[in-house]
C-alpha cells in the first residue's frame, strides 16, 4: 500500500497548512516562538505555546497548545445565512464573517467539527460573534 500523501494532493496541502501554522508559531528555528507569529484573528492566537521535551535526545520541541473549542451556546448570534447550491465553505466564511479563512467561526456557532456539514443547500447557518464578545446568551 503507498503513502497517502504521494498521491492525495488535498492531503498533501493540509498536512503543509498544519505544518506552515506549527512552523508560524514556534519560529524559524523551531526554539522560542517568535512573538507576533501568528496573525491576530487566528484561532490559535490566544492558546499559547508549551514546550515537550524529548526523552532520548534531550531536545526541546515548540509546539502549539490545544485550542478548545466553545460552546456554541456560549456565542452571541450575529445572524443566519442560508446555504444555497453550489457554497463552499471558504465563500459561506467570506460573505458572513467577511474572511475566507474564518470558516473556522462558523463551526464554532453551528457546533460541528467538520466544515463540510455547513455546506448543505437548504440549511441555515448560524453566524456568531467570536467568543467573548458580550450578549453570548443569546443563542
Amino acid at each position: 500500500m503507498s503513502d497517502p500523501t504521494d498521491t492525495d494532493p488535498a492531503l498533501v496541502a493540509a498536512q503543509s497548512r498544519v505544518a506552515e501554522t506549527l512552523f508560524a508559531a514556534t519560529g524559524a528555528t523551531g526554539g522560542q516562538p517568535t512573538p507576533g507569529a501568528l496573525a491576530p484573528d487566528s484561532r490559535y492566537a490566544a492558546v499559547g505555546t508549551t514546550v515537550t521535551v524529548d526523552p532520548e535526545t534531550g531536545e526541546e520541541i515548540v509546539h502549539l497548545r490545544r485550542r478548545f473549542v466553545p460552546p456554541a451556546e456560549r456565542l452571541a448570534t450575529a445572524g443566519w445565512e442560508p446555504v444555497t447550491d453550489g457554497d463552499r465553505v471558504d465563500l459561506l466564511a467570506a460573505r458572513t464573517v467577511g474572511d475566507p479563512t474564518a470558516f473556522w467561526q462558523l463551526c464554532d456557532a453551528n457546533g460541528v467539527f467538520d466544515p463540510a456539514e455547513l455546506i448543505r443547500p437548504g440549511q441555515v447557518v448560524r453566524v456568531a460573534l467570536p467568543e467573548g464578545f458580550p450578549g453570548s446568551l443569546d443563542a
